[in-house]
């Protein structure tokens, strides 16, 4: 919920809803599949703790992410246009997923207008998001592609609540980075050495700090409004 009040304010009355709509909690490990892709599903999942991803496998075994779940996030809010999911979900740490059913959601569409739209404004940055990664991926080098994807899971945990100002415990390896952004865990590495002596972050026992927010903006050419946070708090409004 204090992901969705960045876009809107709600009532005690839609975290009573949206609490009752979750059937079930389930616990999984580091590395472990939520849902493989090509399977049915019925849920949809929200990471309530711990990190996940969607991701797809090509023929050859190379695994592509195509977006991080913090909490707060739905990992497939869009299925309950469809039960065939078309990627894998899994976690990238000790996670915790609750399950709505589709037809618990299907409801909230249904008679709950403020939620919809609420639903539909994330959906929006799913599209924005992955239009967004798709520009980082082809068409930044690879120091500015992991300059710019930092900022953005920094901006996104802060708009979740999940963190203050410009540090953040970021528990992604270097392979996980790299699986994101295309590159190996190798020049993931060295792409991290460059942000630090460059003196834009500091990463150290899985803390992030952006020592220089202002700069690693420009730096990565990154442009928060595809987060459309517009009816944030203002002092994170104020720092995009």
């Amino acid at each position: 919920m204090t992901k969705l009040n960045n876009f809107q304010a709600h009532t005690p009355e839609d975290i009573k809803l949206l609490e009752s709509a979750v059937s079930d909690e389930r616990s999984f490990g580091k590395g472990e599949d939520v849902i493989r892709e090509g399977n049915r599903t019925h849920h949809v999942y929200l990471v309530v703790k711990g990190w996940a991803c969607r991701y797809r496998t090509n023929s050859d075994g190379k695994i592509q992410i195509l977006n991080y779940q913090i909490p707060g996030d739905f990992c497939n809010l869009h299925t309950t246009l469809t039960q065939k999911i078309e990627y894998s979900i899994a976690t990238l740490v000790p996670s915790v997923i609750a399950y709505i059913p589709h037809g618990r959601i299907d409801d909230i569409y249904t008679h709950h207008s403020r939620l919809t739209r609420s639903f539909n404004w994330l959906a929006l940055n799913e599209i924005s998001i992955l239009q967004e990664w798709l520009l980082n991926v082809g068409s930044r080098p690879s120091h500015q592609r992991l300059a710019h994807l930092l900022c953005e899971i920094l901006i996104r945990a802060r708009a979740a609540g999940l963190t203050e100002d410009h540090r953040l415990h970021l528990p992604l390896t270097q392979t996980q980075l790299g699986e994101a952004m295309g590159i190996t865990q190798i020049h993931t590495n060295r792409v991290l050495k460059r942000l630090q002596a460059e003196r834009l972050i500091t990463f150290d026992d899985r803390m992030l700090t952006i020592t220089d927010w202002q700069g690693i903006k420009e730096y990565a050419d990154f442009d928060a409004r595809y987060l459309h946070l517009d009816n944030a708090e203002a002092s994170l409004v104020n720092d995009l």
